[in-house]
C-alpha cells in the first residue's frame, strides 16, 4: 500500500466544518505525482442531489467512490421515491470502503449535507479508508491535516453562522497553502444549507 501511495497522484487536502446553518467543504485542486505538482486536478469537492464530497487521496480512487455514490444515491431516489439521508450516505460509502479492505481505496472523505427529514438539520461526516464513519462538527484529512485540525480547534465555535464558518475554511486553506508547498492556493468551497447547496472555485490569496 505504502508503494502506491507513492507512486500515485495524491490529492492534497480536504476540510469541512458543520454549523447549525448548515456545512462548509473545501479541498485543494492541486495533486502531487512523487515530487511533482500537479494543478488544476479534477474536482476534490462535489455535491451529488444537495449531498457534498470532499475527498484527499489518489485521484483515480476518488473518482471512482464519486461514480459508485453517484450511481447508488440516483438509483436509490429512483426506487424509494426520496433522498437518501447523509448519514445513510456516509454509511454506504464505508461498506464500499470496507469491502474493498484489503486492496483499500487511498481515500479520506469528507460527506456534508442537510437533511430536511429524518435526522434533520446539517450533518458532516469523515471517513477513513477501511471505511470508518465518524460524525464530527469539524475535520480534515490528507496532506497537512495536523495544521489543519490544530487551526479548525483554536477558531471553531458552534455559534458560528455558515459566513463566518465559511471564512474560517478559507482562512483555514490559506494557512496551509503558506506552510505547505502541496497545498494549493485554488480551492473548490461547497456551501450547503437548508436552502439547497452551491459550489465554487476560488484562487486564494496568501
Amino acid at each position: 500500500m505504502q508503494e502506491r501511495i507513492r507512486l500515485g497522484t495524491i490529492g492534497s487536502i480536504a476540510v469541512g466544518v458543520r454549523v447549525q446553518e448548515g456545512v462548509i467543504l473545501s479541498g485543494s485542486k492541486k495533486a502531487s505525482y512523487g515530487q511533482l505538482k500537479i494543478t488544476a486536478t479534477s474536482k476534490v469537492v462535489t455535491l451529488i442531489d444537495n449531498v457534498g464530497f470532499a475527498f484527499a487521496g489518489q485521484i483515480a480512487d476518488m473518482d471512482n467512490l464519486r461514480k459508485i455514490l453517484r450511481y447508488e444515491m440516483t438509483r436509490n431516489k429512483l426506487t424509494t421515491e426520496r433522498r437518501m439521508t447523509t448519514s445513510a450516505i456516509a454509511n454506504l460509502l464505508g461498506n464500499v470502503l470496507y469491502s474493498s479492505k484489503l486492496f483499500p481505496y487511498i481515500s479520506f472523505s469528507l460527506i456534508g449535507g442537510y437533511d430536511k427529514f429524518g435526522e434533520n438539520g446539517p450533518h458532516l461526516y469523515t471517513l477513513d479508508p477501511i471505511g470508518s464513519v465518524l460524525e464530527e462538527k469539524y475535520a480534515a484529512g490528507g496532506l497537512s491535516q495536523d495544521i489543519a485540525i490544530g487551526l479548525l480547534e483554536e477558531q471553531y465555535d458552534e455559534t458560528l453562522n455558515i459566513d463566518e464558518a465559511q471564512h474560517l475554511v478559507e482562512e483555514t486553506m490559506k494557512t496551509l497553502a503558506s506552510r505547505d508547498v502541496l497545498a494549493g492556493r485554488e480551492v473548490d468551497i461547497a456551501r450547503i444549507t437548508k436552502e439547497g447547496a452551491e459550489i465554487e472555485s476560488k484562487k486564494l490569496e496568501v
